[in-house]
């Protein structure tokens, strides 16, 4: 009969002192009868065990039969501390009491800190935009939605705020914030031009305000304008807008390796089993340490609670992996389709979210000491337009006549 280290804490086990009789064929006989024996420690007539409380009613038959006479030295487990805690109702109440208000204490909100806010009216607005929201001192954290959710919750409230960020650590919620800059709603009101940001070749012009200045398959400069705010004489300047789009060429230079180092498992594990008390965290078993560097842990842990009141004990495992490096070579030709994926993203960085590739060309390629290099041409369908203030216009020369007397 055979129980994990788990099974013998929750079941219980014995440490019996066996004298007398024929010991040595007591043992064999109790290894026989499938009696896992641990800790043993045996004398010319004296031997020292450790069994399971389940396995003792065949411990004590065995022993009948030999003749051996045994005496319970240590009870260890569960079922003895239940027993200890019972004999002591008020210490086990006491205890239960107190792991229950640490739970309690450590999962309710006790202080909110903002950061970002450049006044107390700002202060107070995100503060009455979290409670909207949900978030206040004395909220429970298992009522609190998801930091991502909850700072999209308060953003619609904090009308004056670009950008909210919720984080929470313990009892403690930080709430950062960045609030809007006047300076730059005005300026976006402001007459301006649309100018090219880059070079390119026109694609597309689509003017929602202000006078077009340029056609498809137009080549353009920075700075040249696009859009004009400036419209018909005797009429006044606008916030030029729409969305110019042009054939703008990137360049990247990308290196491939052809042997990578791949990390693989070997199978050897290691596992750890921790038990939770709140926010605390205990080890009860795996203390020896692995003869392997572990580089991979995966846990499992359970989700005991009672309706929705989710119960301050848990339990953890975690299970190490060791894993070995193995080299895999791969073909040119895989080599090349990566670096043509790696140009792509390096233009993505550059270009931004909304643009389009177009095509590609590889302009320069060589093979040395097993890494790939590549000079690769990507053409981007991309938006280039920028706001550019109205210059002012040039002063008028006034041509003036002087009379000479002759």
């Amino acid at each position: 009969m055979s129980e994990t280290p788990i099974q013998l804490v929750w079941y219980g086990s014995l440490t019996l002192a066996l004298r007398g009789g024929d010991l040595s064929a007591c043992i064999a006989a109790l290894q026989r009868r499938g009696i896992t024996l641990r800790n043993v420690r045996v004398r010319r007539d004296y031997a020292v065990v450790t069994v399971s409380l389940r396995a003792f009613p065949t411990v004590y038959q065995v022993c009948r039969q030999h003749r051996v006479k045994f005496r319970i030295e240590a009870r260890h487990g569960a079922p003895f501390w239940r027993r200890r805690l019972w004999r002591r109702k008020a210490f086990a109440i006491g205890a239960m009491a107190f792991v229950c208000a640490m739970y309690a204490m450590s999962s309710v909100i006790w202080r909110i800190d903002i950061q970002g806010a450049t006044d107390e009216d700002g202060v107070a607005e995100l503060r009455a935009a979290a409670h909207d929201a949900g978030l206040y001192v004395g909220q429970w954290r298992s009522r609190l939605a998801d930091p991502a959710v909850l700072a999209e919750e308060m953003l619609k409230h904090a009308n004056n705020f670009v950008w909210i960020g919720v984080q929470t650590t313990g009892s403690v919620t930080t709430i950062r914030a960045i609030p809007k800059i006047e300076g730059a709603r005005a300026a976006a009101e402001q007459p301006h031009n649309i100018v090219a940001a880059r070079p390119a070749v026109i694609l597309n012009v689509q003017a929602t305000r202000g006078r077009p200045m340029v056609k498809p398959n137009q080549f353009v400069r920075p700075g040249q304008v696009l859009i004009s705010g400036v419209l018909a004489e005797g009429e006044p300047n606008v916030p030029a807008s729409g969305k110019v789009l042009g054939e703008v060429w990137y360049t990247s230079n990308v290196t491939i390796p052809l042997t990578m180092i791949q990390q693989g498992l070997t199978g050897e594990t290691a596992t750890r089993d921790y038990l939770y008390l709140g926010s605390w965290r205990l080890r009860v078993w795996g203390f020896k340490e692995p003869q392997f560097a572990a580089v991979y842990e995966r846990d499992e842990g359970t989700d005991w609670h009672i309706g929705q009141f989710v119960l301050p004990v848990q339990w953890q495992r975690a299970t190490l992996y060791e894993a070995s490096p193995s080299a895999i070579i791969q073909s040119v030709d895989g080599a090349k389709e990566k670096a043509l994926l790696a140009a792509q993203r390096d233009v993505a960085t550059q270009a931004g979210g909304d643009s389009r590739v177009l095509g590609q060309s590889v302009l320069h390629e060589r093979v040395e000491r097993g890494t790939l290099y590549e000079t690769i041409l990507t053409r981007v369908e991309q938006d280039i337009g920028a706001p550019a203030s109205i210059p002012a216009p040039a002063p008028e020369l006034s041509n003036s006549t002087s009379q000479t007397q002759g």
